[in-house]
């Protein structure tokens, strides 16, 4: 396999991306000093609990400084796994009261139409 590029941009590309990497490590390091007792308290909860949540996360942390105007892919995540409970729950529903011989409600709420 050849590269689509000489070897002098290959050393050019690997020179930067460990430029990259080096900073990307300070800021870090920089951060976990900055946030250090948050740090430390997460470490502390995780050998309690072992798995953290977001609840646990934003009891330690606080809210994010910031708020997205869009959702995030977890939201998106725990909206989902909402959504199927709320299914699930009508489905259950549903089947109640078909087997105690109810009429199921249409979607808005308004009683079902009597059969003929």
């Amino acid at each position: 396999m050849t590269k689509p590029y000489s070897n002098e941009t290959g050393e050019l590309i690997d020179q930067e991306v460990r430029e990259w990497i080096d900073k990307a490590y300070k800021r870090t390091l920089e951060l976990i000093e900055k946030h250090r007792e948050g740090v430390e308290h997460i470490a502390q909860k995780l050998l309690e609990k072992e798995i953290l949540h977001q609840d646990d996360l934003v009891a330690i942390l606080g809210e994010r400084p910031f708020k997205s105007t869009e959702l995030s892919n977890y939201d998106r995540f725990k909206l989902g796994f909402q959504r199927e409970e709320d299914i699930s729950e009508t489905e259950a529903v549903e089947e109640n009261m078909e087997e105690e011989g109810s009429q199921v409600p249409p979607v808005g709420g308004a009683p079902a139409p009597a059969l003929a």
